[in-house]
């Protein structure tokens, strides 16, 4: 689908009334707003921004999901975020100047308010409460990051994957022994948890399922060896996964 641009203002159904740092602004204020933005649509695999491109504008997605990426060595995509409709992207470098630290892909159809940063600025130092509503967003975000920076600096992705399984697992039925992943995430899901690649995602599955670890049947995982599993998070990919290997014996 090809981008579209349109200078109105949106349908009622599309205004700016849910994106979360504008809520401190009354009605009379977010109609002006919109009237200042730029709209466009985005079909799912359209970039809205491209890495090191410079920042115009800050992006709010009205409607639909966008996934933030990069790139390792050029071919495999790493998802870092998925931003959801009601979010703003693009302030940082609206406010500095500097350029996307990202890659930016609509993951379904899309419908963004595009606010350029003269005017953002402005937003800004007008209305404190906004600003701070955007300093508690970047907290939560800063957070966040640095829960996964110390899980990535950690443990190996497959070690990584291996925790999100066993975190996701739950005992089949009370009283039994065995355990399943009753709805299997999407490998794009379970990559962006992990915070590795599809591709690395589909190879642990694969090597589990070979080693007799688990088996898949549809949407269920089914955890075959659940000490062996645990026994990969603790050392990783280099040891047999092996409930006698978790053992010591």
């Amino acid at each position: 689908m090809a981008e579209e641009t349109e200078q109105t203002r949106p349908a009622v159904s599309l205004s700016l009334a849910g994106v979360r740092i504008l809520r401190p602004l009354a009605e009379d204020e977010l109609r002006r707003l919109e009237t200042r933005c730029t709209y466009r649509r985005l079909a799912p695999g359209d970039l809205l921004m491209t890495r090191f491109t410079s920042g115009t504008a800050v992006h709010f997605i009205l409607v639909g999901r966008v996934r933030v990426v990069h790139f390792l060595d050029g071919q495999d995509e790493v998802t870092i975020a998925t931003i959801a409709a009601g979010e703003a992207i693009g302030e940082i470098s609206a406010i500095d100047g500097g350029t996307a630290s990202a890659t930016v892909i609509a993951e379904e159809d899309c419908v963004i308010a595009e606010l350029p940063k003269d005017e953002f600025h402005a937003l800004l130092l007008r209305r404190g409460d906004v600003a701070v509503s955007l300093l508690r967003r970047w907290a939560g975000i800063i957070r966040d990051l640095d829960d996964k920076v110390s899980l990535v600096s950690s443990i190996g992705p497959e070690q990584r994957i291996c925790s999100e399984l066993v975190r996701l697992a739950r005992v089949e039925k009370p009283g039994s022994d065995r355990w399943v992943v009753p709805e299997l995430p999407s490998h794009q899901d379970l990559a962006i948890r992990a915070q590795t690649t599809r591709e690395a995602v589909a190879s642990t599955i694969a090597e589990l399922a070979s080693r007799g670890i688990v088996e898949r049947r549809t949407r269920t995982l089914y955890i075959l060896d659940y000490r062996g599993l645990q026994a990969m998070v603790r050392h990783g990919a280099s040891l047999p996964l092996t409930s006698a290997a978790a053992d010591g014996g």
